[in-house]
């Protein structure tokens, strides 16, 4: 309809156009935050792969879902690497390795490279376990490193390697039936000589609580934020062998070159102190890659070490060998005719009665 020479909109058509703005935006932000989770997890994956040499390891496709507990037992198919995965008040998670990426992570730490041969089928054992275990525990730092600024955080952080499974049976007793997120990694190993999935199933984590006091809240936070900013400071340490002390004229007399003589103790152990002369820790005097050292043997705030050496807080007196020893100065005998002429050198010579000898 028209009114004044103006074409009205029928009444609801402007809200229904900024409610399917939002919708978009909200697509849009959700699928920009997909792709950066799923790029953190090819990542991690990368990373990890290329600290075992000849692995080569690059992801191909990432499919993300939620599953249900005995989706996730379907998932444990015959000659899968089964490993359960801790994480923070007492969650279980699993990771879940297919033959073909079983055989090249192995094949890769024995041999250096992966074989594009079938591998033949076996049990996974014990000893696969024991070769996986870093390279899952380094996965699991690494996507938790990667997340740490996206939403799904909270989902991939605080788990490690827990232990190896033999047969997939037990999983339905060991995991709580509840929601699970399902993160299966198509593979590819050696430049392509294999090809597997790699699956990691974490539980849904609990929803945040909410705050009721929103002050209490806030102070939480900002002693969070405290802490975390004081821990990082850095510290200025100090390593004392020992303690002497001088005189104040000895110490005025101190040349370069001069040499203070330490107790023979002075080598056996030192002190980290700060710079308040605070001590933390005993340590001995060392040396790695060409530069000093100091090798903590003892437990920080510990001050003696296993084998009952300790150190000590007095100052004791120090030897000082000088460099060049002081030289005393020379004083003519008492009465003999060379004294005056030493007292003033520039005074004419005399005859035998005093009287100045002409030149």
């Amino acid at each position: 309809m028209e009114q004044d020479g103006a074409q009205t909109e029928p009444q609801g058509t402007g809200r229904a156009s900024t409610l399917g703005q939002m919708a978009t935006r909200h697509r849009k932000v959700a699928a920009q935050e997909r792709a950066a989770f799923d790029s953190a997890l090819r990542v991690a994956f990368g990373r990890m792969a290329s600290d075992c040499p000849g692995l080569d390891g690059a992801v191909q496709d990432v499919q993300v879902q939620e599953v249900s507990l005995p989706e996730v037992i379907d998932e444990a198919e015959p000659g899968m690497f089964l490993s359960l995965l801790e994480g923070q008040g007492e969650r279980l998670g699993v990771i879940m390795a297919c033959p073909q990426v079983l055989a090249g992570m192995i094949e890769a730490q024995a041999t250096g490279r992966v074989d594009s041969t079938d591998p033949p089928r076996r049990k996974p054992t014990r000893t696969d376990a024991a070769l996986l275990a870093p390279m899952i525990d380094a996965y699991l730092r690494l996507i938790e490193t990667r997340c740490a600024a996206l939403p799904q955080a909270r989902q991939v952080s605080g788990f490690v390697y827990g232990s190896f499974l033999d047969d997939p049976r037990p999983l339905g007793l060991m995991l709580d039936d509840g929601r699970y997120c399902l993160l299966r990694l198509q593979v590819s190993l050696g430049f392509g000589a294999r090809q597997g999935t790699w699956t990691v199933v974490l539980p849904k984590p609990d929803p945040a609580p909410a705050h009721r006091d929103a002050p209490e809240a806030e102070t939480r936070d900002w002693s969070a934020r405290l802490e975390a900013t004081v821990s990082g400071s850095p510290v200025q340490l100090q390593a004392v062998l020992c303690r002497v002390q001088v005189t104040l004229t000895e110490a005025l007399r101190l040349r370069p070159g001069d040499v203070l003589r330490l107790t023979e103790t002075a080598l056996e152990a030192l002190a980290l102190e700060t710079i308040s002369e605070q001590p933390l820790g005993i340590g001995r005097l060392g040396q790695a890659r060409g530069q000093r050292a100091v090798r903590l043997t003892a437990t920080p705030g510990t001050l003696t070490d296993a084998m009952g050496v300790s150190v000590s807080r007095v100052a004791l007196p120090a030897t000082i060998l000088p460099l060049r020893p002081p030289q005393t100065a020379f004083v003519p005998p008492a009465g003999s005719d060379g004294a005056a002429q030493a007292a003033d050198p520039d005074a004419e010579p005399t005859g035998p009665e005093g009287d100045a000898t002409p030149a």
